[in-house]
């Protein structure tokens, strides 16, 4: 099974639109998105449509991510919110206000992970929702390829650390993988967008798939939002 697994969105259209061209020319038995479609970008509403057509063309898998639930009804967004940085929450307001409204997403089919035989695929980790852990280091992926066998399986994918990283276990088959951002890609040996192609079977690989596209654009979009000048330099600071 080849599986597209396309993550942490957050409103950067333009690389999601490429990332799903390039996933249809390569073409897969199964399209994943893995959460966190909005925030920090200037593109909410367009990476709405691309979502949900997607869904419709693609029949793609949504994973709510931890930025998801900011924009869902009755998912603990209060809570949630009230936790970040005032920059973060401008960004969601204004966010929230392009999309309409809360709950302006609540009608997209999400999931809190998807399985297939020995693979569970998460945005963040495999302990379960909606626990929002990063798989930071070597001790947190070991813990998590722990859990995973706990829970029957043998690889895990999950995204939220907008890095590509891998852990294999040394004394068992398996792996735990976290996959790259399209729309804030924390790398800095490689600034560009990302996301994954898996092969799930008898032999598992995972490879990681460029965006060859600057940030200039985004970089003027956000410049150009109602933003206020420190939220727009520190969401700019990504790009640079």
């Amino acid at each position: 099974m080849k599986i597209a697994v396309l993550s942490d969105i957050h409103s950067a259209a333009e690389h999601f639109a490429d990332a799903l061209e390039g996933a249809r020319s390569e073409g897969f038995d199964r399209l994943i998105i893995l959460g966190d479609l909005f925030t920090y970008g200037p593109e909410p509403r367009e990476t709405l449509r691309l979502t949900q057509y997607a869904v419709e063309r693609d029949g793609a898998i949504l994973i709510t991510g931890n930025h998801d639930v900011l924009y869902r009804s009755g998912a603990g967004a209060d809570a949630y919110r009230a936790k970040l940085p005032d920059w973060i929450r401008e960004s969601v307001a204004w966010t929230v206000e392009q999309l309409g409204g809360p709950g302006a997403v609540d009608a997209l089919p999400w999931h809190a992970e998807w399985t297939a035989e020995r693979l569970l695929v998460s945005h963040a980790n495999p302990f379960g929702f909606p626990d929002w852990t990063y798989l930071n280091g070597e001790a947190a992926m070991q813990q998590a390829a722990e859990v995973l066998q706990s829970r029957g399986f043998d690889w895990g994918i999950f995204g939220h650390v907008h890095r590509f990283r891998g852990y294999r276990p040394a004394d068992r088959a398996g792996g735990v993988y976290t996959v790259g951002s399209i729309g804030q890609p924390r790398d800095r040996e490689d600034p560009r967008g990302q996301w994954a192609m898996v092969t799930a079977g008898p032999e598992f690989s995972i490879e990681q798939r460029w965006i060859d596209r600057s940030w200039d654009s985004t970089i003027r979009k956000l410049r150009a939002t109602g933003l206020s000048a420190p939220t727009k330099e520190r969401l700019c600071q990504f790009f640079q």
